[in-house]
């Protein structure tokens, strides 16, 4: 005979002084908490995944490079997966530099993204392409991603 009472949330046997508890009774309920907290456990809506543990445990990469003033260059990035976007800057520069005196606007910053880049930086896969202007991009601006002897450092995110 199941329980007079049960349980509300799982409907589990909730006997009373009465009852007469059978073998029965606990193999359902220990089928209905299998099921319930084995749904609940694999629920990746709920809990994290080996998968999402492991980007969050290495959400980005870092590397550098030393500009070898060629016009243009792919950088192959040794990163464990494809980055989404990130950041590349020359060590120890400024951002940006202004020649006020030869109307000159030198950029030292770039964002890449899968989905679009600053002019003269992009990113394809795990790769990195940069660019070093030798004459201005638009109006004065000049984009020195690989200076010669420069130090860059890139900075990629999952």
């Amino acid at each position: 005979m199941s329980s007079t009472n049960k349980t509300e949330n799982l409907n589990l046997n909730n006997w009373i002084g009465s009852d007469v508890p059978q073998r029965v009774d606990f193999n359902m309920d220990n089928s209905i908490i299998d099921s319930v907290l084995g749904g609940h456990i694999d629920d990746e809506d709920v809990h994290v995944s080996t998968d999402d543990r492991s980007k969050w445990n290495a959400p980005y990469y870092m590397g550098t490079y030393i500009g070898n003033d060629a016009s243009s260059r792919t950088i192959d990035v040794p990163c464990s997966f494809n980055p989404r976007w990130g950041i590349v800057f020359a060590a120890g520069i400024f951002p940006q530099l202004n020649d006020y005196g030869n109307q000159g606007d030198y950029n030292y910053f770039g964002i890449v993204s899968t989905n679009g880049s600053t002019i003269g930086v992009s990113l394809s896969g795990k790769q990195l392409s940069v660019i070093q202007s030798a004459t201005a991009v638009s109006n004065y601006e000049y984009r020195n991603y690989n200076e010669g002897g420069t130090t860059y450092v890139y900075i990629l995110f999952r």
